[in-house]
């Protein structure tokens, strides 16, 4: 039986706005998103993360359009030998005008309605939409191989929602999914966190899984 393999992975930790004292720019929130880089600390797991005995022997990397990724995957990439495919369609979810005072669950509500969004930004559902489109691209290409796509947390764990069901237990920051009714997540996601993906000839999805690392304690997109 041809198998494919995918590791979706979370980047590194990223390096924190709060340390540029001013960013004078009229480029726009999404351009300004796409150019954020990873910390020291960030680069340190992202080499760290290179050379788990897991993502060896993987034959095709891709990214999302944000530096940050590329950052992470570039130490994979040269240990070994591989190019990156950069496509925005695995970028961050567009997050849009904030509302917090307005919608109190906002953060809850982006779950558990899958059209729900705020001004200008993009719903559980768009995100899905456009990352499943590239992720069937990358299968139907790539037949029989590893694979290994560098992307973000909302963007992920809403792509996962598309087998697994998502649980709240009254904690933004401890999430639960379930493929076939096993519990496969129920942490806070990691900088960097890896979701392995197994898929029959046909696409069929086999299984799916959060694969830990025990030199990669848990530390948030900001290093906490």
């Amino acid at each position: 039986m041809v198998q494919t393999t995918v590791y979706l992975i979370r980047h590194s930790v990223r390096f924190n706005s709060k340390k540029i004292l001013q960013y004078n720019t009229n480029q726009n929130k999404t351009i300004k998103n796409e150019k954020i880089i990873l910390s020291v600390e960030g680069e340190k797991r992202a080499e760290i993360l290179s050379n788990e005995k897991e993502l060896q022997n993987i034959n095709v990397v891709y990214t999302s359009n944000c530096v940050r990724t590329l950052q992470t995957a570039k130490y994979l990439l040269e240990k070994q030998n591989l190019n990156a495919n950069i496509d925005d369609r695995f970028d961050e979810r567009r997050t849009g005008k904030p509302n917090d005072d307005i919608v109190k669950d906002w953060w809850l509500r982006q779950y558990t309605d899958e059209n729900y969004k705020t001004e200008g930004g993009e719903s559980q559902k768009e995100v899905r939409e456009r990352f499943t489109e590239a992720f069937n691209e990358v299968l139907n290409a790539n037949k029989g191989k590893r694979i290994a796509i560098f992307s973000h947390g909302y963007a992920i764990t809403f792509f996962i929602m598309t087998w697994c069901k998502f649980k709240y237990n009254g904690d933004k920051d401890d999430m639960q999914f379930y493929f076939r009714n096993k519990k496969i997540f129920d942490k806070k996601i990691n900088a960097p966190e890896v979701f392995k993906f197994e898929f029959d000839e046909y696409n069929k999805i086999l299984n799916i899984e959060n694969i830990e690392f025990s030199d990669l304690p848990y530390k948030d997109a900001l290093g906490n």
